[in-house]
């Protein structure tokens, strides 16, 4: 028979649970707030919200962003090639970037197929080995409390998490330096394991070099030894013992490809990639050379929000430990960590070539920085931290009130439920994290906080990301594009050329740039079949005879260029309303 709630079998049971829960968490949780056991729970919840939020991003952009489709279309063709040395793109040998990047995207590929999401595959992996490494390495150097929190802080920067889910090289870099770094310091503590230590941080700097090139050995190299001097610990390293050993296993790791390139394709190809790629670009007569001096200062900032606030408040407390030299262990780690931001970030404001994601590298010590001061200011209660943790919980409400208040006005036709999950989260979690100070717990808070960006990360690719791509007309026409026969021709407006190589790693066609008017009318007038995207707009700016030799296939809303928050408030319910046709001369 079933007993009713009021039994005496009801509450023995509780009693019992209660009891074991209570013995269970004095055994593993509540024997040491910063043991072993509850570090690994909080790095496995960090790691498994920031693989749900990077994931769901890689999955839901079915378009590639800024420099993927290099790497992409490259690995694409290499397999077509059956060659795994050179890069193609096009068919031509592109040595953008050394070939450690290609290799992991190919990985992917043969397991998961050719996909966009098998191609972020890589960066994501990265990403979260860069959290583990950044959490361990929180934890040797200050604890369990500040390794967990500097995890939690690295995984939810906005620069991180949108290069956690792109398919370029940026992301592995970090996850090597990151290592390199971290292995560097701890052989200067650990006398016995030293030499085996030096040995995996340069076979990381290989894997660095193999990656990015040059700055992925020169860079941790310039720190390190930077480091070793004004720290007078030159004499733990060993000329035979340590640096020979070393300029071995990184040489063992980085040079056999540039030789096997070599053989391929001779010495352009390494000409066009040490000197274009590194040396024209650090002189900037390459790329983004119109920025100022203070550019990477201000991209780290805003590339680590909504933690970066902290930094000048984490340098300040670094300072006074360092103010006093730098003999005892406390102000070494510091130095360290501020050392190695330093240096790169030093290394590109010189540099005339300066773009924002060239940061990413010292994120992990910056974030264990920041980590460090929350961590002391959240045990102290600082008035700073309370006023502060009250600032971001009122701003998450309210911020998560405006947006929903915007999207309503923006898309009266729209039922609520197409676009309420990112409002609903902002304003939930501010809540939650207003009810946290309330009860005077900042920390948890802070918790909250990255749990709120890695959540509204997810409600970016589950809700505004399908809303994109119903807007992104090439996307329906590529099933068409798919069926043509290989003698057909596929045109592309310029105003449409960002689509030109992703309709190449869709279909495998190789689309032709039109120009002009004229050259879109030509390009129809031809015997062969001959597909055109063009704009409503450009369209109607064709002859009469021109129109009568096309045929419209068909005609969907589009966005006509990269949507950012300004441009989508801004455009409002315009938003999409341009059109694209899909034109045969057939």
């Amino acid at each position: 028979m079933i007993k009713s709630p009021s039994s005496p079998a009801m509450p023995l049971a509780s009693q019992k649970i209660s009891a074991a829960y209570q013995k269970l968490s004095q055994t593993y949780l509540k024997r040491n707030p910063d043991d072993d056991t509850k570090f690994g729970i909080v790095l496995a919840g960090v790691l498994i919200l920031a693989a749900a939020a990077y994931l769901s991003l890689a999955y839901g952009w079915p378009k590639f962003s800024r420099a993927e489709v290099f790497f992409a279309e490259c690995v694409r063709e290499m397999f077509q090639s059956d060659n795994l040395v050179t890069p193609l793109y096009h068919g031509t040998p592109f040595f953008d970037k050394p070939i450690l990047s290609y290799w992991t995207i190919c990985a992917s590929y043969i397991m998961f197929g050719v996909s966009h999401f098998a191609s972020r595959i890589p960066s994501v992996l990265c990403a979260l080995g860069t959290v583990l490494v950044t959490a361990i390495a929180g934890k040797h150097l200050f604890g369990t409390k500040v390794g967990s929190l500097s995890a939690a802080v690295l995984a939810s920067s906005v620069m991180f998490i949108s290069f956690s889910n792109l398919c370029m090289s940026d992301m592995t870099l970090v996850f090597f330096d990151t290592i390199t770094m971290g292995l560097l310091y701890w052989s200067l503590e650990n006398e016995k394991r030293r030499s085996i230590l030096l040995y995996i941080a340069s076979l990381s700097l290989g894997l660095a070099f193999l990656t990015k090139g040059p700055v992925g050995i020169v860079l941790p190299s310039v720190a390190f030894a930077i480091y070793l001097t004004l720290t007078r610990q030159w004499t733990k390293i060993e000329l035979v013992r340590h640096v020979l050993p070393c300029a071995f296993f990184m040489a063992l790791a980085g040079v056999p490809w540039f030789m096997a390139a070599y053989r391929q394709n001779g010495a352009g190809a390494l000409s066009y990639f040490f000197i274009h790629e590194n040396l024209e670009r650090f002189a900037g007569s390459t790329y983004d050379t119109h920025r100022p001096i203070w550019f990477m200062v201000v991209s780290l900032f805003g590339g680590m929000l909504p933690w970066s606030v902290f930094l000048p408040i984490a340098f300040a407390d670094s300072f006074k430990k360092m103010k006093n030299g730098l003999q005892n262990v406390t102000a070494q780690k510091h130095f360290y960590l501020w050392l190695w931001i330093a240096v790169v970030i030093g290394f590109f404001s010189v540099s005339r070539g300066k773009i924002d994601y060239y940061a990413l590298p010292v994120y992990p010590a910056a974030a264990i920085l920041i980590g460090h001061y929350l961590s002391a200011a959240c045990e102290l209660k600082t008035p700073f931290i309370k006023v502060f943790s009250w600032i971001i919980s009122v701003g998450a409400t309210v911020g998560g009130i405006a947006i929903a208040v915007m999207c309503a006005r923006a898309f009266p036709s729209e039922p609520p439920e197409s676009w309420a999950a990112l409002p609903a989260v902002l304003a939930i979690c501010g809540a939650l994290m207003m009810k946290l100070c309330s009860m005077n717990e900042p920390r948890r808070a802070f918790k909250m906080l990255f749990v709120c960006v890695c959540l509204c990360s997810m409600a970016v690719a589950t809700q505004i990301y399908p809303w994109i791509n119903s807007k992104q007309a090439v996307l329906k026409y590529i099933p068409y594009l798919h069926g043509l026969p290989e003698t057909a021709r596929v045109g592309v407006c310029t105003s449409l050329q960002n689509w030109i190589d992703e309709i190449t790693f869709q279909t495998n066609l190789e689309p032709i740039k039109v120009e002009s008017i004229k050259m879109a009318e030509q390009l129809l007038s031809s015997k062969s079949e001959t597909v055109l995207l063009i704009q409503q707009t450009e369209y109607d700016q064709m002859s009469p005879a021109a129109k009568e030799r096309s045929r419209i296939i068909a005609s969907n809303p589009f966005i006509p260029r990269s949507i950012n928050p300004i441009y989508f408030i801004r455009k409002g319910k315009a938003l999409g309303e341009s059109t694209l046709l899909l034109l045969t001369n057939k």
